[in-house]
């Protein structure tokens, strides 16, 4: 039956394949074909264009208002009347004159769509082919070509047609003759469905979905589709359908050829193969079936064998004795396979021997239990730890067993989470809780949860660590941390936190008998509120320090309630995981009686370690063969250096050559016996720093240089600030304007370029008409505000060269580059005048201010500053006298 099936199934499937490729050539030669026949009737209708556009050219334009000129016309053109059925001419007045067999008709009454249509086709001016329709004529189906013919200047004076019978016509009937076959036909069909052309007359001019029913392939062509398909007509008469769309027009040409008449041979040779495959299926099929049969008697035996092992009648040694052959050759296979399953299987129950030893070895609890929270595992340290034997814990609920009463229902409803996705909140965590005793007290333990999927289900692991003994050892921390509390309240020495509110968080009993302050009733107040404001600010300096990162040790003398005290304080910031400083520690220690000179001097050394340690300065000794031997720990904060590596090194090799050869010549002074200071750029981190270092000589009992300490500043924040005053020292800090000390730096260099540049400079002195009476009247703030308008408005009239500056009060003045006449100057005065009179608005208030000016323009060399700056004055007040609100041009 296989090979029979396989065999009919091959024919067929190649029969299929043979009868596809056959289907394409039929239907391309079908294409081939009408594509032919679509070139011939394009052709034809191109030159019945062709002739219609001679025509017109020809044409006399009276014809269309005489039917004897018409008449003569197409008497000149016999070969017209061979092409076209009728000639018809129609005029912008609206008349048709045809010719009606050989002779010329009078105008012809046409309906509304006739006229419509022929006033578009006389509007668009081109040549177009009608709709098909049915002619009042003749009364059959046809068509019409329609020419414009153009007027001396070149419009469309009328309309030349030549109509065509489609159902005589003789292109049509060419077309007709290349019907594929005896049962198909041609037809030809406009792309709104109207049947121009068809074997049954009856139906041309007639819609193609007229008659009920559907046809998958004429509606492929309405919507553009060229080519072949097979499709089944309306009767469900199967088909091969061909279109072809016109260029010279909106038809589709189409052909249907019977599939039953396309394909006859091939359905006939389909029968003869199956048949004849069937047959020799049927034979082949009976002689495999028999040689087969032979050929599996050793497979046959094999399988009894292998049923033999797996019932354990037989040992795999019996797949040893079967022959050579692909069957005895698979039986040695079976042989080593199954041998290799055995050692598997050994391999497996080793290590599942092997795991379960560790756990149940293991020297923590260990459980795991199924989705529903029944326990599955239960180890020998579990038992230890929780009481229960293996045989009363597995198969038993984990809640029932070791979960306390209190925590039950939150344990159910994660299970629940759990064996829904595998998942929870607890999963691949470790976290501390209690677990239940079977005696029935609680166990504090430290649980690592996991989770595997087995089966298809989801299972829970957990490792429990019994912590009794940790939480012991916490509760000695604690009672340790009490102590030190108790220890802390013992010292003679002040110790508190502050955070960086500068608020007590903690204070020790110290407070109470050095200060007579209740420690308690410090917390939470600020060391302003507990100390005073004026020793509170005397600390103020060390506390910032320390809220900035910075560890502080200092020694003060203070005055607290009438008595001096010498006090020794470190400050010790406590810095977060996010390396911002919460606040700090504070211990202080009262000196005032340490008498103990070599207490003193420890202290001193702590001190001056702590001291250089944290000064933001670098501090170090250089021996006199210049190596480092004391380096203080602001290397470290500063360039990343730690000091250690670099004692017993070589100045040029521990600070770099570049900045050696820099320090070395004062240096040299230094080892010489003089104090030398000098700056250097060094960069620290990602920025330039201005450093400034001093080498102070040490010398000995016989004046000889011992070494130098090296003191180093960062001066970067200083330089910046006096470059800043320098920079406010010239700004007039109300306006934003220059004041008097830029502006004479300006007007000296302005001159000074114009003698250079023999270019003349003009200078603007004025000031604000009746000021004083704005500041008597509105006050000294509307005062500023008109000010800063004013300076505002000058800025903004002037030209990007020249220079404004507020001198005092409300006196300005004017530096003009490049102003080569006293007319140019004038210009210039009288744009500053009129920017000032627009109101001012001050508080509110419209306020009318203007100005006075006088200008001077820069007499040469010989004149000097001061001088202009009289002059230019002395031209203000003659603008004054002038009444105000102007400008005077010093001569």
């Amino acid at each position: 039956m296989l090979v029979l099936t396989a065999t009919l199934i091959v024919t067929l499937v190649a029969l299929l394949l043979a009868e596809r490729d056959m289907k394409s050539v039929i239907g391309d030669q079908q294409y081939a074909l009408l594509t032919s026949a679509a070139a011939q009737v394009d052709a034809q209708l191109a030159s019945r264009k062709v002739l219609l556009a001679s025509l017109a050219d020809t044409i006399p334009l009276d014809a269309g208002e005489d039917p004897r000129a018409m008449q003569a016309f197409v008497d000149r053109h016999p070969v017209a009347r061979k092409e076209f059925l009728n000639l018809h001419l129609f005029t912008r007045q609206g008349s048709l004159l045809h010719t009606q067999g050989d002779h010329a008709a009078a105008a012809l009454a046409l309906n509304p769509r006739s006229r419509a249509f022929l006033e578009n086709a006389l509007a668009g001016g081109k040549t177009v082919i009608s709709p098909p329709y049915k002619s009042v004529l003749t009364g059959l189906p046809s068509i019409m070509i329609l020419q414009p013919v153009h007027d001396a200047q070149g419009g469309v004076a009328m309309l030349l047609g030549g109509s065509i019978d489609l159902s005589n016509a003789a292109f049509l009937d060419q077309v007709a003759a290349q019907k594929p076959g005896k049962g198909g036909f041609v037809f030809i069909m406009t792309k709104g469905g109207i049947l121009l052309h068809h074997p049954d007359e009856k139906r041309l001019l007639e819609h193609i979905n007229a008659r009920p029913g559907y046809n998958r392939a004429t509606e492929m062509a309405l919507r553009g589709f060229e080519g072949w398909t097979e499709a089944a007509n309306k009767e469900g008469s199967a088909g091969i359908y061909s279109y072809k769309q016109l260029q010279q027009t909106d038809w589709i040409i189409g052909a249907r050829f019977p599939v039953e008449e396309a394909f006859a041979s091939m359905i006939q040779m389909r029968h003869h193969a199956m048949l004849a495959a069937a047959l020799f299926a049927a034979i082949a099929g009976l002689m495999a079936w028999r040689a087969i049969r032979d050929l599996l008697k050793p497979l046959d035996r094999l399988h009894r064998n292998v049923n033999d092992i797996r019932a354990g009648v037989a040992d795999i040694s019996v797949l040893q004795r079967h022959g050579a052959g692909e069957i005895g050759e698979l039986s040695a296979a079976f042989h080593e396979l199954m041998a290799e399953r055995e050692a598997a299987q050994k391999a497996i129950r080793d290590s599942e021997s092997l795991i379960s030893s560790i756990l149940e070895r293991a020297p923590d609890a260990f459980v795991s239990c199924d989705n529903s929270g029944i326990v599955t595992k239960w180890n020998a340290a579990a038992e230890r730890t929780f009481g229960y034997p293996r045989e009363e814990a597995v198969g038993h609920d984990i809640a029932d067993l070791i979960v306390p009463a209190a925590q039950r229902g939150a344990h159910r409803s994660g299970m629940l989470y759990f064996a829904r996705g595998g998942s929870g909140a607890m999963l691949n965590s470790r976290m501390r809780l209690n677990a239940m005793h079977k005696d029935g007290h609680e166990i504090p333990v430290e649980l690592s949860l996991g989770a595997l999927r087995h089966d298809g289900a989801y299972h829970a692991t957990a490792f429990l660590h019994d912590i009794t003994e940790r939480v012991l050892y916490e509760q000695q921390i604690a009672a340790s941390e009490k102590r030190l509390r108790t220890v802390a309240d013992s010292m003679p020495a002040l110790i508190a936190y502050i955070d960086r509110d500068l608020r007590y968080r903690f204070t020790n009993e110290h407070f109470r008998s050095l200060l007579g302050l209740d420690p308690r009733s410090m917390l939470g107040k600020t060391v302003y509120e507990v100390l005073g404001a004026e020793f509170a600010d005397s600390l103020a300096y060390h506390s910032q320090a320390a809220l900035r990162g910075q560890r502080v040790h200092y020694e003060r003398e203070g005055v607290h309630k009438g008595l001096k005290r010498q006090m020794m304080g470190d400050l010790v910031p406590d810095i977060g995981a996010d390396g911002k400083v919460l606040g700090f520690y504070m211990m202080a220690l009262d000196i005032t009686e340490r008498k103990n000179a070599e207490l003193q001097q420890a202290a001193s050394e702590k001190r001056l370690k702590l001291l250089t340690d944290n000064l933001p300065v670098l501090i170090a000794y250089l021996d006199r063969e210049r190596k480092f031997q004391f380096l203080n720990h602001t290397f470290l904060h500063w360039f990343g250096i730690d000091p250690q590596t670099l004692l017993g090194r070589h100045a040029a090799e521990a600070i770099g050559t570049d900045h050696y050869y820099t320090a070395e010549p004062h240096l040299d002074r230094a080892y010489r016996g003089e104090m030398v200071s000098y700056e250097l750029q060094a960069r620290m981190g990602d920025r330039p720093h201005t450093l400034e270092t001093t080498f102070v000589p040490e010398l000995g009992a016989d004046g000889e240089v011992l070494g130098i300490y090296s003191l180093t500043h960062d001066t970067t924040h200083m330089k910046q600030i006096e470059e800043r005053l320098k920079h406010l020292a010239r700004i007039d800090s109300l306006t934003g304007i220059a004041n008097r000390l830029m502006f004479e730096e300006i007007l000296q260099m302005s001159i000074t370029r114009a003698r250079r540049n023999r270019k003349p400079v003009a200078l603007a002195y004025l000031d604000i008409d009746h000021f004083k009476d704005i500041n008597d009247t509105r006050g000294h703030a509307a005062g500023d505000l008109v000010l800063k308008e004013f300076a505002a408005r000058l800025i903004a009239s002037v030209r990007a060269s020249d220079s404004v500056a507020r001198l005092a009060g409300d006196e300005f003045v004017i530096v003009f580059e490049q102003v080569s006449c006293a007319e140019e100057a004038s210009r210039l005065a009288a744009k500053i005048v009129e920017a000032v009179r627009p109101p001012f608005t001050v508080e509110g208030m419209p306020r009318q201010v203007t100005t006075s000016m006088g200008v001077a323009l820069h007499q040469g060399d010989e004149e000097s500053a001061p001088e202009l700056l009289a002059r230019a004055d002395s031209a203000l007040y003659a603008a004054k006298r002038n009444g105000r609100d102007g400008y005077v041009i010093a001569s």
